[in-house]
């Protein structure tokens, strides 16, 4: 369960913001100068949408090669909508873990097995033998962002081809569910306007238990798989002694 408390970090930090300009608008002032610079984002963003997209998209994948910086989309949601918002953080964030892994894999091998080497051993044997199927189940299952690539890039053969398709699509369920979080977020005024209680938002609500369920239940048809898997290598062995044992 760290992991996606650590995903849950930033974004119930941006829900506790919020209320805390809500308590303070409706208590102290109206916070106007706020609200013309919230006003002032979006029309920028309304204007000039290619270039407000460009800037996000760098920003987010400068954040993204920096270890621990998680919950970022819910941001760009609130900024961004659904659409633009999970076309921005998915891209940004596969071309981070591709930049991450070619490092990883040509020029910081040594300092990578050096200093992560007891953590990725686990990983890297079983993307040895699993190879897409692995690397897909563990993104989708929130495995931690960097660790995955540090793995991937400087420990195993995975070709390239490879873990971009399974980072590209292993990501995606999740990065929906968070930018749609972030689009149930009310805008700085409807904050204003509404109170505390406009942060109650039951799809919202529902988005963020989500990032918690989806990886559960990965997790859960994994070790059903695996463990079918285990059981299916150990019958022909049984059968195999069975059968010796009969004919000596």
């Amino acid at each position: 369960m760290r992991t996606p408390a650590r995903r849950l970090l930033l974004p119930f930090l941006i829900v506790l913001f919020l209320a805390i300009i809500a308590v303070l608008a409706s208590r102290y002032t109206s916070l106007e100068w706020l609200v013309q610079h919230d006003r002032s984002l979006r029309a920028t963003i309304t204007a000039n949408p290619v270039t407000t997209g460009l800037i996000a998209f760098v920003v987010y994948l400068v954040a993204s090669l920096v270890p621990g910086t998680t919950g970022k989309s819910i941001v760009l949601g609130w900024l961004f909508g659904i659409l633009v918002g999970v076309i921005i953080v998915n891209t940004a964030l596969v071309a981070a873990s591709l930049v991450t892994f070619l490092l990883c894999r040509h020029y910081l091998r040594a300092d990578v097995q050096s200093r992560f080497g007891f953590y990725l051993q686990p990983i890297q044997k079983r993307m040895k033998i699993d190879g897409a199927l692995y690397l897909l189940t563990l993104r989708l299952a929130h495995a931690p962002f960097s660790l995955m690539n540090y793995a991937a890039g400087a420990g195993t053969d995975v070709p390239f081809r490879t873990f971009w398709w399974t980072t590209q699509l292993g990501l995606l369920p999740g990065n929906v569910v968070f930018v749609y979080a972030g689009t149930r977020l009310p805008t700085i005024e409807e904050l204003i306007v509404r109170g505390p209680f406009g942060l109650l938002d039951g799809p919202m609500i529902a988005a963020l238990a989500c990032t918690i369920i989806l990886p559960w239940l990965v997790r859960k048809v994994i070790h059903l798989i695996s463990s079918r898997r285990k059981g299916a290598r150990q019958l022909p062995d049984q059968v195999s002694d069975v059968h010796s044992t009969s004919t000596t």
